[in-house]
Order: structure tokens, then C-alpha cells, then sequence
């Protein structure tokens, strides 16, 4: 195998761990955003148990506000009663009292509706509290551990990253913008194995004269449909290489 078709093989598999991870990370926010969502809940919960308690509170001094104005007005006309003269007038002034009275009754009834309410609201709320806590402190469990993969991520990133340079540096400039071109044009994909006369890009048929030549893999070759660039996986000449390299490792 040539060279530079070898190289561009390791550039590929690089660039396709680096499309990868870079799409592990841009996923990383809508992960956060749907952990996020029992938190939101919770939040939108506790606020309208909060309004709600806030409007039985406002109801119960309503009602003891009313309770203050008719106790008054039953109070000024008992006053009135020693000073109505005829009967008929004291009749009505009696009926006057015994509404007032009445409306007295009603307002203390819907006083104490308003405390019971307040007090089974208020429990409501301390429940609804707790349960946000717990929805907020599950959520920054989860965006802590998120940081952590990102930052995990950004490391082997710049790792490979910091590989691709070497096998960029050995290209000649020519075959790499070729493979730039492709990458851009075919969505991260521009080397790909041919296996059984198929192009391992688009799955369609490759020549068989092409094939043969191909097998050799002494030239850059492209896919006639998808124009990727093509290579042949022998299995032993592919094993003989990584002997090969391993000793230039040792040594």
C-alpha cells in the first residue's frame, strides 16, 4: 500500500472520531435541557402553590376586614336602639341587626374556610419545597457529571487533534485538499473500504477491472458514483504492516 493512500486510511479513522466527539458535545446541552425538565416542573408548581397560598392569605384578611366593618355596624346600631321612637321603625332597625348578624355569620364561616385552606395550602407548599430541592439537587448531579464528560471529551479531542497534525504534515498538499474537498462534500466520509466490488460509501458497484486494480492499492482511486476515495483491506498485507510498524516502534 502506497503511502499516502495509508496515511489518508489513519486520517479518516481520526477524523471520524473527531466528528464523533464533537457531536457528543454539541449534543451535551439538549442532555442538560431534558434533565433540566422535572426541575422546571417542580419550579412552575411551587410558584403557583405559592400564588395560590398568597391569594388565600389575601382572602382571609379580606374577611377579616369585613368581619371588623360589620362587627362595627352592629355595634353603632345597638347603639341606635334606645333612640327609635315608634315600633315599626324598631321592627326594621331589628331586621337591620339580625342581617347584620347573618352577614357576620357568613363572613366567620368563610374566615375559617380561608385558615383551613391556608393551613392544608401551606403543607402543600412545605411538600411541593421539598420536592423542588430534590428535583434541583438531582439536576446538578446530572450537570456536573455532563461538565465532567465535556471536559473528558475536550481532552481526547485535543488529543486527536494533536495526532491529525502529524498525518497532515506527511500529505502531500495536493491528496489533502482532495480529501478535504470529499469530507466536505460527502458529510465526514471520504475513505472507505471496497469489499466484493462495492464501495463502501455509497454500496454501489465498482467495476470489476477497476476492482482489480484496485486491490493492488499502488494509486489514489475514487468511487465512479460517489467519488470517495477507495482502498482494498487485505488482511495479511495489512497484518505484515502493523508487524512492520510494531518494530520500528521497538527499535
Amino acid at each position: 500500500m502506497i503511502e499516502q493512500l495509508r496515511l489518508l486510511i489513519e486520517l479518516q479513522k481520526l477524523d471520524t472520531e473527531i466528528l464523533a466527539l464533537h457531536s457528543k458535545i454539541d449534543l451535551m446541552p439538549d442532555n442538560l435541557a431534558a434533565s433540566e425538565a422535572p426541575l422546571k416542573k417542580a419550579e412552575v408548581s411551587f410558584e403557583n402553590m405559592k400564588q395560590g397560598l398568597a391569594a388565600q392569605e389575601k382572602k382571609k384578611k379580606d374577611r377579616e376586614h369585613s368581619i371588623d366593618e360589620i362587627n362595627d355596624k352592629i355595634n353603632k346600631l345597638k347603639q341606635r336602639s334606645s333612640e327609635i321612637k315608634n315600633n315599626k321603625e324598631y321592627q326594621a332597625h331589628l331586621k337591620e341587626i339580625e342581617k347584620a348578624e347573618k352577614d357576620m355569620k357568613a363572613a366567620e364561616g368563610e374566615l375559617l374556610d380561608a385558615i383551613e385552606a391556608i393551613e392544608k395550602s401551606s403543607k402543600q407548599l412545605a411538600a411541593e419545597q421539598a420536592r423542588l430541592a430534590e428535583e434541583r439537587s438531582k439536576f446538578d448531579v446530572v450537570s456536573k457529571e455532563l461538565d465532567k464528560a465535556i471536559a473528558l471529551h475536550k481532552q481526547d479531542l485535543k488529543k486527536l487533534k494533536n495526532d491529525r497534525k502529524k498525518f497532515t504534515q506527511k500529505l502531500e498538499p495536493d491528496v489533502y485538499d482532495k480529501y478535504i474537498g470529499i469530507m466536505k462534500s460527502r458529510r465526514g466520509l471520504a475513505v472507505v473500504e471496497a469489499k466484493n466490488e462495492i464501495c463502501g460509501g455509497c454500496n454501489l458497484h465498482i467495476p470489476p477491472q477497476m476492482f482489480v486494480e484496485l486491490k493492488h492499492n499502488n494509486e489514489i482511486v475514487l468511487c465512479p458514483q460517489c467519488r470517495r476515495i477507495l482502498y482494498y483491506c487485505n488482511s495479511e498485507a495489512v497484518s505484515e504492516e502493523s508487524k512492520g510498524e510494531g518494530l520500528k516502534a521497538k527499535s
